[in-house]
């Protein structure tokens, strides 16, 4: 075999080579939608040229539209965040709280896929809603035991909820039990003082009578 073959061939395999990992590189990049048995599943490339493995499967999700032969990333992470959200959202209520143990999982699982500010924004308000609900319970807990101490507990709460962006009708609820509290708080406080003060007062003995 001559020189010039072998140069040939080299080149030959180094261009194979070099198609062999761009294609594996790019593949690594796609990511690929199914749709069975009533949910999407997503898998991703591997760094190969045809290679992927699973990546999540999500029931009841319904695939993009239109569906397309491979998806990027920014395309995927979207569509797995709403998920997490609509999943949120559909957790029941249940006669005293809804279970916010649950909502926040899927929230966080939310967050960890929202790339996009909308999705971002809209993950954190639900968050902040829950964390709200939870410290005006705890609040409404506190004040119910009609002390100075829970009262300031219960205040805590709502200070705390009020740095959570409220609409304006949380905002305003909050206001009026945080008004309520601190007038409920100086009433203990002079009911306190006016028992105090008596107990200081000395005793006066009524004076006898002299005899006739």
């Amino acid at each position: 075999m001559g020189n010039k073959t072998k140069t040939i061939i080299f080149i030959v395999v180094a261009v194979l080579i070099s198609i062999a990992l761009f294609t594996s590189h790019s593949n690594k990049d796609n990511y690929f939608v199914k749709y069975e048995d009533g949910a999407v599943e997503i898998w991703k490339g591997r760094f190969s040229p045809l290679g992927r493995e699973h990546f999540i499967t999500m029931p009841g999700a319904q695939p993009p539209n239109p569906v397309k032969e491979t998806y990027s990333r920014e395309e995927v992470f979207p569509l797995i965040a709403k998920y997490y959200i609509d999943k949120a959202d559909a957790v029941p209520d249940v006669p005293d709280l809804p279970d916010f143990e649950v909502i926040r999982t899927y929230l966080n699982k939310s967050l960890t896929y929202a790339i996009t500010p909308d999705i971002q924004e809209e993950a954190r308000k639900r968050l902040n809603k829950i964390d709200r609900m939870v410290l005006l319970y705890k609040a409404d807990i506190a004040a119910n035991k009609d002390a100075i101490p829970e009262l300031k507990t219960a205040l805590e709460y709502l200070n705390r909820a009020n740095t959570l962006a409220p609409d304006e009708m949380e905002l305003g609820l909050i206001q009026l039990k945080i008004d309520s509290i601190r007038t409920r708080m100086a009433e203990l406080e002079t009911e306190q003082q006016a028992g105090a003060q008596n107990q200081n007062q000395p005793d006066v003995k009524p004076q006898a009578k002299p005899v006739k």
